[in-house]
């Protein structure tokens, strides 16, 4: 969510204006009540009498034009969102993989890419931003249904960019701290939010890794260090649980439960209501098929 004359590339996913999200705020507010994530969490939990049309407005990653741009439209409307975060890509500053791949093929347009790894053939087709946004996006989708161990995925995205960035002599971790798309909040940045009462905090896993294609060894220890570490820099408990791509399965729900997280949330679309699973909150993303926000909305019943 940046600042679009100030960007040094744009990625190919759609992104989400300033001004786009003031006007959907704006609307939003003339029929909604916005509430923190503890008001939610209690409301839907029964420890507080639940409002009638409550939302809740969550950013995930850690991105830090979320703090940057969007923080500042949030306040106009009163409202305190809660930013999901991974905590290894905030102690490294290093940009999020999907960025990374992104950038590094935008530097190699001009036909066809091709690349090799462990005796396959990857191709994108760069001869347009068109047809790159396409074949990019058809390799993620491919990728996530193909591979069953998201650690060996990241070992396949980090050789498909060492090769790309050799080729180009460019790589977005040259520019990421001063890039408005793919720069990661820092330590510092976080604290002063949650200390002046602007953002509530909690996890998105260590390395943002779907827990359900991890081992349970692995699954503990995402939740368990990004629980902590977020816990030690930002002085306050980390109780609320994000799932990276809106992927979990039995094992990690009881791994969350059993590592002391209040509630977690996923992206299957839906309403929450007071009752439902808090280890599977329902969410609606805005906009549809942009890079956007999500949406918890309560319903009283």
């Amino acid at each position: 969510m940046a600042k679009h004359e100030n960007v040094i590339w744009e990625p190919l996913r759609s992104q989400l204006c300033p001004a786009e999200l003031d006007r959907i705020l704006r609307v939003l507010s003339d029929y909604y009540h916005f509430i923190s994530i503890e008001q939610c969490i209690d409301m839907l939990d029964g420890k507080i009498p639940m409002q009638e049309h409550s939302l809740l407005i969550t950013f995930d990653d850690g991105y830090r034009n979320n703090i940057d741009y969007a923080l500042p439209v949030c306040e106009r409307f009163n409202i305190k969102p809660v930013l999901f975060v991974s905590t290894c890509h905030i102690d490294s500053a290093q940009p999020f993989w999907f960025d990374r791949l992104d950038y590094a093929l935008q530097q190699n347009m001009g036909g066809q890419i091709s690349l090799e790894h462990d005796g396959r053939v990857y191709k994108f087709d760069g001869s347009s931003r068109e047809k790159l946004t396409l074949s990019y996006q058809r390799f993620r989708n491919r990728c996530k249904q193909t591979f069953d161990d998201d650690n060996q995925i990241n070992k396949l995205f980090s050789a498909l960019c060492e090769e790309l960035e050799k080729r180009s002599n460019k790589a977005l971790s040259d520019i990421c701290k001063d890039d408005d798309w793919s720069a990661i909040a820092t330590w510092p940045q976080l604290r002063d939010c949650v200390k002046n009462g602007r953002l509530d905090i909690a996890s998105h896993t260590v390395n943002h890794w779907r827990l359900d294609r991890l081992s349970e060894e692995l699954i503990t220890s995402q939740l368990v260090d990004s629980k902590n570490r977020i816990e030690q820099e930002i002085e306050t408990q980390c109780r609320y649980f994000c799932y990276p791509n809106g992927s979990y399965n039995e094992l990690a729900i009881s791994l969350i439960k059993q590592t002391g997280y209040r509630a977690a949330f996923s992206t299957d679309v839906g309403l929450c209501r007071s009752g439902d699973d808090l280890m599977t909150l329902k969410r609606f993303s805005f906009p549809v098929g942009r890079e956007k926000f999500e949406i918890v909305y309560l319903l009283t019943s």
